[in-house]
């Protein structure tokens, strides 16, 4: 029996993921720009980091359907059966 959870919460688990490591990212970055790295530093990049990530989440849940509309809008879909190839004379 397989320790996994269930295909239908890949999406919602995938943007929990992908939440944590951008925001982590991303406030770190911003908040060293800002402020440079005083004392505190740390402290101050959490604070930024939690609420980063409750905007970042439903951010992701929401925009990330759409944000796949669009790119297959570019790209062959990776979900796309291949085409078919032609037969050749042996």
């Amino acid at each position: 029996m397989s320790k996994k959870l269930p295909v239908r919460v890949f999406q919602p688990v995938f943007g929990l993921f992908m939440a944590t490591f951008m925001s982590f990212l991303m406030s770190g970055a911003i908040t060293a720009l800002n402020i440079g790295f005083p004392a505190d530093f740390v402290g101050r990049w959490m604070h930024s980091w939690g609420l980063a990530f409750v905007l970042a989440y439903p951010a992701i849940l929401i925009v990330g359907p759409i944000a796949r509309r669009l790119a297959l809008q570019f790209v062959e879909s990776p979900f796309a059966a291949p085409a078919p190839q032609a037969s050749r004379p042996v």
